[in-house]
């Protein structure tokens, strides 16, 4: 049965999507049990529609159930992992056991990247003029003057910056990041075992060391994933396997290949903002706990999801210790704010607390001091949520003009989140475009993909001012004429 509270503080779309989700978890609405209809599923709770509407999409975009043409929603399986609990997300607060997690670990022996696509050099003379290739954060999404005041705040504390930092990072700093994830992205976390780092090199050098220590040496990530990233790895002595995240045989590859890391992006599975289901983040998860491998969850650009709430970290799904969640602030906060984070498994923090002779800290301590009081002010959160009523605007005026002056040969995908919109088109030569847009001052991003029929290509509307936009897609237009 389920029971709504308007006075929960919690919106009722969250409260029926949470509610069906924890009745699919534990198995009161059956695989392949169909939903009732959301007229029916309304009115049985006294809410409207559209909320009900709110609640299914969220849930089948996780991929809890799935949509039937002219017909109600249906159950999907969801395999669990070793043991698997049920996490909750909540508006204000998050209920789990965060004993379970040290204690699992304890008994066992055995983020973030600015852009996950890798972008091919300019070499053309032309200067370029909208760069359609960059994920750079918007720079009419950031109040600089709100961020100067807590510069200003940070400043006061002398003594502090008169010092080259905690190893770990500044407690304030911790703590606030600790109650945010924990919050907002499902994360089992505690402020000891959340370091500040200072930035996605950092991190995952830190990680790599680590993981070397612990003789994981066999490495499968994503084939879009940028080329410093698998330099990174190789740097440590690693084989690098290439693998498609969301394919049908990821489980088989990587046990043929006997991988016991996996970098994934699970809640930003590619640029435009689709996720790993929740099927195949059991999966991997059964995977990691069997193998006693570990999976790097790359949590980056998490936060800017147009539609619905956050999907649930694939670390808060972990009971078992074989998750390292990694996470940067550099698409909400600008980039040269160089800070990132990372939450290690007790075993793996065990280790570098051992080893912490070997690391050093190197993000500047004014700039944590700021984001923390940023944080503790509320700030971090209302600049989530303009970020996201920006992008979300911007993108369906983005993929409106595309349509408008590309026509109807291509297929405008728009995103689910993020600051990337696709294009589509059968029997175009991918180096072609490119080249025809460095040629008329724009830059792009084509896709790698196994379709030899079409070619996909990425656009980011982030980097080129909003009254630009119409101009922009215009001049792309114009030098893709006649393909």
């Amino acid at each position: 049965m389920i029971v709504l509270d308007a006075n929960a503080g919690v919106p009722m779309y969250e409260q029926v999507y949470e509610a069906v989700k924890v009745h699919i978890e534990q198995g009161l609405f059956r695989p392949g049990q169909r939903l009732p209809s959301i007229r029916s599923m309304a009115a049985q709770l006294g809410v409207s529609k559209i909320t009900v509407e709110q609640a299914y999409l969220q849930l089948a975009t996780e991929g809890y159930i799935q949509a039937h043409k002219k017909a109600p929603y249906e159950v999907l399986e969801i395999s669990q992992p070793l043991g698997a609990g049920c996490v909750t997300m909540g508006h204000d607060t998050i209920s789990f056991d965060l004993a379970s997690e040290d204690t699992a670990e304890n008994g066992n022996a055995s983020s973030t990247l600015n852009n996950a696509l890798p972008k091919e050099a300019h070499t053309d003379n032309s200067p370029i003029l909208y760069n359609f290739a960059t994920g750079a954060m918007d720079p009419e999404g950031f109040d600089f003057k709100r961020w100067k005041r807590f510069i200003g705040y940070a400043l006061r504390d002398t003594n502090r910056l008169m010092t080259y930092g905690q190893l770990e990072g500044e407690p304030e700093l911790r703590e606030a990041l600790n109650q945010y994830l924990q919050q907002a992205r499902g994360v089992r976390a505690t402020a000891e075992r959340t370091l500040v780092t200072s930035g996605t090199l950092n991190s995952l050098h830190i990680i790599a060391s680590l993981l070397q220590r612990q003789g994981k040496c066999k490495v499968a990530m994503e084939r879009q994933s940028p080329s410093f990233a698998k330099a990174i790895w190789k740097g440590y002595g690693c084989s690098v396997l290439e693998v498609d995240m969301r394919g049908p045989q990821l489980i088989a590859t990587l046990q043929e290949a006997n991988v016991d890391v996996v970098y994934c992006m699970p809640s930003h599975g590619d640029s435009m903002g689709r996720i790993m289901t929740i099927q195949e983040r059991m999966e991997l998860l059964r995977w990691a706990q069997e193998t006693g491998a570990y999976v790097i969850e790359d949590d980056y650009d998490s936060e800017l999801r147009y539609y619905g709430k956050p999907v649930v970290s694939l670390q808060g799904l972990d009971r078992q210790g074989c998750v390292i969640y990694m996470g940067t602030p550099s698409k909400v906060l600008p980039p040269s704010i160089r800070l990132s984070y990372l939450v290690l498994p007790t075993l793996l923090y065990t280790d570098f607390h051992r080893h912490r002779h070997a690391y050093g800290q190197s993000a500047g301590v004014l700039e944590q001091l700021a984001w923390a009081m940023y944080m503790e002010a509320g700030e971090w959160n209302k600049q989530i949520r303009r970020l996201r009523k920006h992008y979300l605007e911007k993108s369906k005026y983005f993929t409106q003009l595309l349509r408008q002056y590309l026509g109807t040969s291509y297929e405008v995908i728009e995103p689910e989140g993020g600051v990337y919109a696709g294009l589509r088109k059968a029997h175009i030569d991918g180096a072609q475009c490119k080249q025809l847009a460095l040629g008329a001052g724009c830059d792009v991003i084509v896709v790698d993909t196994d379709d030899t029929n079409a070619v996909e290509i990425l656009l980011s509307f982030s980097g080129i001012p909003t009254r630009e936009l119409e101009r922009a897609v215009q001049v792309l237009a114009k030098a893709w004429k006649g393909l």
